[in-house]
């Protein structure tokens, strides 16, 4: 005759198992925030790939997307839909932006990008240029001061960056970001974005 277990016994199971579940998780969750920040870095390095292959054959790098509708907020910023058209990125007819890139850390949604050059608003190439914040020690970004720069001769040439992990909107939204260092990423259980900019006459970097 088989015994069934006491309800003792399965107490002392399941604290088992939920103590070896809480060792293990955070483990696991870091192991999949590793895993999706080099995945956001392999596909910023893709962009800057296609950013100047765009630039070698316009001489001038894509209009940025901006938009004063509510509706549209979650796409503003987007990768430019030139790059998808153009050949410079695959495309994705599911996609605003044709891009089958997508940030992982902001499920449908592309990567956010930042030019001092031509912008969409609400669908219309506005002759104006789009003005991007710059700290005052760009490119080493640890400064606070700074301004907002739309010049031809800023020393931005563009900036492309995922919201990153627990994605704080504050920060990845911020009219700082995505150059001001205390709005990045930097180590597994941070808030803050994951970038990559480009000097205008020098090598692109990444924030991490």
């Amino acid at each position: 005759m088989k015994q069934a277990f006491t309800l003792s016994e399965l107490l002392v199971t399941m604290a088992m198992l939920a103590l070896l579940l809480g060792l293990g998780a955070p483990q696991f969750i870091s192991a999949v925030e590793r895993a999706r920040v080099a995945r956001v870095q392999s596909d910023l390095r893709l962009v800057d790939v296609a950013l100047e292959a765009y630039w070698t054959d316009h001489r001038h790098y894509p209009p940025v997307t901006v938009s004063c509708m509510s509706a549209d907020q979650g796409e503003v910023m987007q990768l430019p839909v030139e790059l998808a058209e153009g050949g410079y990125l695959s495309r994705s007819e599911k996609s605003k932006t044709s891009s089958i890139l997508q940030d992982p850390f902001h499920p449908g949604h592309t990567y956010k990008y930042a030019a001092p050059e031509r912008f969409w608003m609400n669908g219309d190439l506005l002759d104006e240029r789009y003005a991007v914040w710059i700290p005052s020690d760009f490119p080493l970004c640890r400064s606070d001061a700074g301004r907002a720069d739309n010049s031809e001769s800023a020393p931005l040439a563009w900036a492309v960056w995922s919201l990153g992990p627990r994605a704080d909107r504050k920060k990845a939204l911020s009219n700082k970001a995505p150059l001001a260092g205390h709005t990045w990423y930097l180590k597994t259980g941070d808030a803050g974005v994951i970038a990559r900019y480009k000097e205008r006459n020098g090598p692109s970097r990444s924030t991490r």
